[in-house]
């Protein structure tokens, strides 16, 4: 029997993915839960699982080129020699057409246990109706049942759509979410000021393309880059590297960074331990964790007094340009990220093209004040510079 590999469904973030490796070729064998290609994301590199054992026998999105969630990216026969026929032509982004084109699953998709997820449940094997990998993953983040939903997919599977349409219909009647009241407080107990740069980031950019060339095991988003860069920062000024509580300041040993995620629940907060410290490839994996933590609603929002000095926030991916961004409670700033954009700039009365990134830290009055933000930002653009 042919069955596609579907392009996994990447959260609400990525629409679509970059194939960046396909560990396999075609014509080799393949055993359920087996690592078949890597997807890159703006916000991180994740390695792709194949649903079912079978062989490969044709990839229909090329490595470097770009596939829709749930679209057709190659597919897997039974037998090694069976024939098959109907391919989808590649780079076609369609969805599936029948239980037998199927979700591949991402390693952050997978249960505690450890087990490779099942795509779909089998109808003839389960009494509730069958669910994409995505769908399951989705209800687990907002809590609801999917075994109790009705899907609008081929044959009734459930797919991410209907997951969340129960949750907005849930959501209607339903109590604000707790992050409300936190985010309340930070505004009126927290004096915000905020300082913004335009960033110029060629170099920056330069940097990535060669490092990910050289490093296909590692590649770094920008995201990644930019968090170690403020960590960097951050031991450059340690003015904004403290910690304020009961009207008393006191420095920071690390430069631990807070991640600042929004989900449909609310906000999720993951530290990454001093970025600065780690060699690339230490922190690379520690942003890959951080990641899938936050898809998976495996963290909590830390408690105020246990933040890190700085937290960051990236809407970059949406194309938004620049935003302020709420200090968390605990915190004494927030770096917003916006998107790279190109830009013309005036350099030397010289006009030229360059990448620019807006970048906004919102500071506690209080505790910092407009010169150390001011060398914050400075220190961060440096440091993007000399990668």
């Amino acid at each position: 029997m042919k069955h596609h590999i579907i392009m996994p469904d990447l959260g609400q973030t990525a629409a679509e993915g970059k194939i960046v490796r396909w560990l396999k070729r075609p014509g080799e064998q393949i055993v359920k839960g087996e690592l078949i290609l890597e997807v890159e994301t703006d916000k991180v590199t994740m390695e792709v699982e194949s649903y079912k054992a079978g062989y490969l026998r044709k990839l229909l999105v090329s490595e470097g080129e770009m596939a829709s969630a749930m679209a057709p990216i190659a597919i897997l026969t039974d037998e090694a020699k069976e024939p098959y026929d109907g391919a989808t032509p590649t780079g076609q982004k369609a969805g599936p057409k029948s239980n037998n084109d199927l979700p591949a699953t991402s390693a952050s998709e997978q249960p505690a246990s450890g087990a490779p997820a099942s795509v779909l449940s089998p109808p003839e094997m389960s009494d509730h109706p069958a669910a994409t990998p995505a769908a399951r993953n989705r209800a687990r983040e907002l809590g609801i049942d999917w075994r109790q939903l009705t899907g609008t997919g081929p044959d009734n599977l459930i797919a991410r759509r209907d997951v969340e349409n129960a949750w907005q219909k849930k959501q209607a009647t339903g109590p604000a979410s707790p992050m409300a009241a936190i985010t309340t407080k930070s505004v009126l107990a927290i004096p915000h000021f905020y300082v913004t740069v335009d960033a110029e980031v060629s170099d920056m950019l330069r940097w990535r393309d060669v490092w990910n060339e050289a490093h296909p095991d590692f590649h770094a988003s920008l995201n990644d880059i930019f968090v170690r860069a403020a960590a960097q920062a951050l031991k450059d000024v340690p003015g904004l590297n403290v910690d304020y509580r009961d009207g008393q300041i006191m420095p920071r040993a690390t430069a631990d960074i807070l991640l600042v995620a929004a989900v449909e629940t609310g906000l999720r907060l993951v530290a990454i331990p001093d970025p600065a410290l780690s060699s690339w490839e230490k922190h690379l994996r520690a942003m890959r964790r951080a990641v899938d933590d936050i898809r998976q609603n495996r963290m909590t929002s830390s408690p105020p007094g246990a933040a890190p000095a700085l937290a960051f926030s990236n809407l970059g991916m949406f194309g938004v340009k620049q935003f302020t961004a709420i200090i968390p409670p605990g915190c004494v700033a927030v770096l917003a990220i916006g998107a790279v954009r190109e830009e013309a700039l005036v350099r030397n009365r010289q006009l030229k093209m360059q990448d620019v990134c807006t970048l906004t830290l919102a500071a506690d009055h209080r505790v910092i004040d407009g010169v150390t933000a001011a060398r914050f930002l400075e220190r961060l653009q440096t440091h993007l510079k000399e990668l």
